[in-house]
């Protein structure tokens, strides 16, 4: 606490401020703040469990071999070309992986600000590094879960495509997307308290209509330019294009999809700072 009263003490901001240059000046200026509620977002998120950090990899795997059995055992899901459980495992990772991004985050967006009365009320605190701790957090997850899928694949194939490298070129956009998506459901979340019973709903439904267990060409063609709208249908695509097919990524989708991810982080950040000033009145 006295960190974040003293940060804000060595760089003075009107936080009632709603232009976007201050929004990204608090941010800035307080980013040692930052890596600090990343930390003990992870630390607190394990804390008192057994197996306390491990969490972070067993989880993950966990889940996919869930998905991986009921899908590509049961159902037997496979990509065209693909008629390998391994490879559709893989293909299933990268989509998992993109989820987790999002949905972690987004799903503890509306509860951002609401979680933390005292910052609102007592301190002057930088609120818009909330949603964005969590998306760190959220990124470090994914950043793990791509290591281990390295790691498998140098194991199975001794090698690693050198697009691999192009990997946090393709999923920037999707952070940017999520952060904007995140400062608006914080600063809305709120005054609508629903909206976190909304949110479990939207993700779970957002979770079957991604391309994470089965690929977009399986889609009826009618029904694909909805798949194409989902805006997780991107990175996921990406994702398994540089790291396991070893090709680049369509670069016109890039520069639409960035240019989309930007406009919607804007306007979340814009949103944030016009409702910020209420945000005290509500709590």
């Amino acid at each position: 606490m006295r960190h974040a009263v003293s940060v804000e003490h060595r760089h003075p901001l009107n936080i009632r401020r709603s232009d976007l240059p201050s929004f990204f000046r608090s941010v800035w200026n307080n980013r040692g703040l930052f890596r600090t509620l990343v930390a003990r977002d992870i630390q607190g998120k394990y804390r008192g469990t057994a197996l306390g950090l491990s969490w972070v990899v067993i989880h993950p795997l966990l889940m996919l071999a869930v998905y991986a059995f009921v899908f590509g055992g049961i159902f037997n899901v496979r990509w065209r070309g693909q008629g390998n459980i391994v490879d559709f495992v893989q293909m299933l990772y990268c989509g998992l992986v993109v989820y987790g991004v999002f949905s972690d985050t987004i799903s503890r967006a509306p509860g951002a600000v609401l979680a933390n009365p005292n910052y609102v009320k007592k301190i002057v605190f930088p609120l818009e590094l909330l949603p964005l701790s969590h998306l760190a957090t959220s990124t470090v997850h994914a950043l793990i879960s791509i290591g281990l899928l390295c790691l498998f694949l140098i194991v199975q194939k001794h090698h690693l495509a050198a697009t691999a490298l192009l990997i946090p070129v393709v999923l920037t956009p999707l952070l940017i997307f999520t952060a904007g998506v995140a400062w608006l459901l914080a600063a809305v979340g709120v005054f609508l308290r629903d909206i976190n019973q909304v949110i479990g709903v939207a993700m779970s439904v957002l979770l079957f209509l991604s391309p994470i267990f089965y690929p977009v060409s399986s889609v009826p063609s009618m029904a694909r330019p909805l798949i194409y709208l989902n805006p997780l249908t991107y990175p996921i695509e990406a994702l398994r294009q540089v790291l396991i097919l070893g090709t680049p990524p369509n670069w016109l989708h890039w520069v639409a999809y960035a240019g989309a991810a930007t406009i919607v982080a804007l306007a979340g950040m814009w949103l944030f700072q016009r409702f910020r000033p209420a945000f005290a009145d509500v709590v």
